[in-house]
């Protein structure tokens, strides 16, 4: 019996299916290495968000404003700090909710004014302030919404503290707070009538070619309810 070989149009398959082959799995190889590659930087940044998130929730949640109408140095005030609108553009607050840095508590060698030179106050009431405008200067070009805490709080959100970058490439952000009805934009304690706080705040994140992000967080020494709402006497504030 005579063996038949392959024809040509048989080797052109067969070099074609080969050919396939071999790019299925270089592109699979690409695939993976990129994965490997870019997945812990998109999981640390990830974590970084999830962390700075917690950050800010506990600080909210740590809000305290005292009934004294004379207490200069707790207050809640949503203000507009650029003059660039009539709505408020930062907001600034007292907290007792401030964490203590772990290297404070785990040094166990330091004197106490060494601790406090290089971990600064610790515990006690801190000013915090978010503000897309910093204070300082941001260096390298950074944008977004940065936290800036000063430990202990001394009345003017105008300096002193620390300084970071929390929420980089926010172009915007949006403050509302429940007054017990509804959501409203301006809250001050110092120049509206009431040293009340509210119940809830809700910030709205807006970055360029992004939807929107929503971040709401509760305060529950509020005693701003349904039942006992609150009227604002006016519609934002200059800062304490």
């Amino acid at each position: 019996m005579q063996k038949r070989g392959f024809t040509f149009i048989e080797l052109i398959i067969a070099m074609t299916m080969t050919l396939l082959l071999i790019g299925s799995i270089a592109t699979a190889y690409q695939i993976t290495v990129d994965y490997s590659r870019k997945t812990p930087e998109r999981l640390n940044a990830f974590q970084d968000q999830i962390q700075n998130r917690r950050t800010l929730e506990s600080l909210i949640e740590g809000t305290f404003v005292s009934d004294d109408n004379d207490d200069r140095l707790t207050y809640f005030v949503a203000a507009n700090a650029t003059g660039q609108s009539t709505t408020a553009d930062s907001l600034t607050f007292t907290t007792l909710s401030r964490r203590i840095d772990g290297g404070f508590l785990l040094d166990q060698d330091s004197t106490f004014e060494d601790l406090n030179e290089r971990f600064g106050p610790q515990g006690g009431l801190s000013e915090v302030s978010l503000n897309i405008q910093p204070v300082g200067d941001p260096g390298d070009d950074r944008a977004g919404l940065f936290l800036r805490i000063q430990t202990p709080a001394d009345g003017d959100p105008t300096q002193g503290g620390t300084e970071r970058l929390l929420f980089p490439e926010v172009t915007n952000v949006i403050y509302e707070f429940w007054d017990g009805a509804q959501w409203v934009d301006a809250w001050d304690t110092v120049n509206g009538g009431s040293r009340r706080i509210p119940p809830a705040v809700r910030l709205t994140l807006e970055r360029e070619e992004e939807e929107p992000e929503y971040l709401t967080f509760r305060i529950p020494t509020s005693d701003v309810t349904a039942e006992n709402p609150i009227t604002q006497e006016s519609t934002g504030g200059t800062g304490p």
